[in-house]
């Protein structure tokens, strides 16, 4: 990660001014050669993107503006390696566009970011601490892969206490006359204590369309990508934990889905992971996810390793295997990973990955 000062020489005021601001430039960037079974009632081998993280490139800065007041602001943009296209198209920073100030009092944020949901329970599930995007759950109806950006938001977040830090958002949707309709709310609370790290979170959207979920609305003959749900709440905590060399995770979601057909349902979504470095340069990542639909199961296992050549940059092998039971098909790839690309022709679904990743 590189960081940029900006010194303008122009006044003596300019300088002095300028001279307390920095802009940080970050990003990743990921490929990897896929194979994936049972796809659309067949197989097919390709270049994924995105598998360890997400492609991105973003700047972040902050003003020091006296008192311990502190200026800020994020842009950040998401994007395909395998082809360079953005994650959304018509959208320049997709992903994080915001301005605020922070200080004793805590941090005020404004502008688009995820919610609160994926802030403090995202980072303790499967799909991030074990780098492995195939193993966010079907549909991402729980927004932990961080796919579904608010719009219109403000966020207050609290100074930490004792390990504690809690943080609630509300995000407008500005429809003259009906202030409910698009409207978001979320909240949550993290505790952090050594190695030990606690969440809870909740989130209720109203009128969140369905986005990457239609893939999995289709398969299940609930709705299609067209899907504008009436809303989507949900319920979710997670407990992080590192003994020596080993880091732990564990996270629990719940979402009541109201459909536009006015039929409502619950996702259940469990997780289970290990991530133990064994050497300097070797993590070997292991996990267990179950999520269930009405009648519909789905479980999914994954045995992963990553080599750090160094700092910045990963080599990593992965290999998941979802198992479907109760009518519906596996769907290992409903998050929207190199696109909505279809459901398992079978009750059965594998990927294998061999890839890169840097960040800067």
């Amino acid at each position: 990660m590189k960081k940029v000062l900006f010194a303008v020489a122009a006044t003596g005021l300019a300088a002095s001014a300028f001279a307390q601001s920095n802009v940080t430039i970050y990003g990743s960037m990921d490929a990897g050669v896929a194979y994936i079974s049972n796809l659309n009632g067949g197989s097919v081998a390709r270049l994924d993107q995105g598998t360890m993280q997400p492609d991105r490139i973003g700047f972040r800065g902050t003003e020091d503006l006296g008192g311990n007041l502190k200026a800020n602001f994020q842009l950040e943009a998401g994007f395909y390696t395998d082809t360079g296209a953005s994650t959304k198209a018509g959208y320049l920073f997709n992903r994080y566009s915001t301005v605020g100030l922070s200080g004793d009092f805590g941090a005020v944020t404004m502008g688009n970011m995820p919610d609160v949901v994926f802030d403090y329970i995202g980072k303790l599930s499967n799909g991030y601490q074990l780098t492995n995007w195939y193993l966010f759950h079907p549909g991402n109806l729980d927004s932990l892969a961080n796919t579904y950006q608010l719009n219109n938001s403000v966020r207050y977040t609290s100074p930490t206490f004792a390990g504690l830090q809690a943080s609630a958002m509300y995000g407008f949707g500005e429809v003259a006359g009906d202030s409910s309709n698009g409207r978001n709310v979320s909240t949550g609370v993290s505790y952090t204590n050594g190695p030990l790290r606690a969440a809870f979170a909740y989130s209720k959207l109203n009128n969140r369309a369905a986005g990457y979920a239609g893939t999995f609305l289709t398969a299940l003959g609930l709705g299609s990508a067209a899907t504008v749900f009436n809303s989507l709440t949900t319920t979710a905590a997670g407990v992080g934990y590192t003994i020596g060399n080993v880091r732990l995770n564990t996270d629990y979601t719940q979402v009541k889905i109201a459909l536009p057909t006015n039929q409502e349902l619950t996702q259940h979504n469990f997780d289970l992971g290990s991530a133990w470095r064994y050497s300097t340069q070797n993590t070997l990542n292991v996990g267990y996810s179950l999520s269930t639909l009405s009648s519909n199961h789905w479980n999914t296992v994954s045995l992963g390793n990553v080599y750090s050549l160094s700092k910045t940059t990963e080599l990593y092998a992965q290999a998941s295997y979802q198992r479907a039971s109760g009518g519906a098909n596996a769907i290992m790839n409903g998050t929207g990973a190199s696109g909505a690309t279809g459901v398992s022709g079978s009750t059965s679904q594998m990927v294998t990955t061999i890839g890169m990743h840097h960040s800067f």
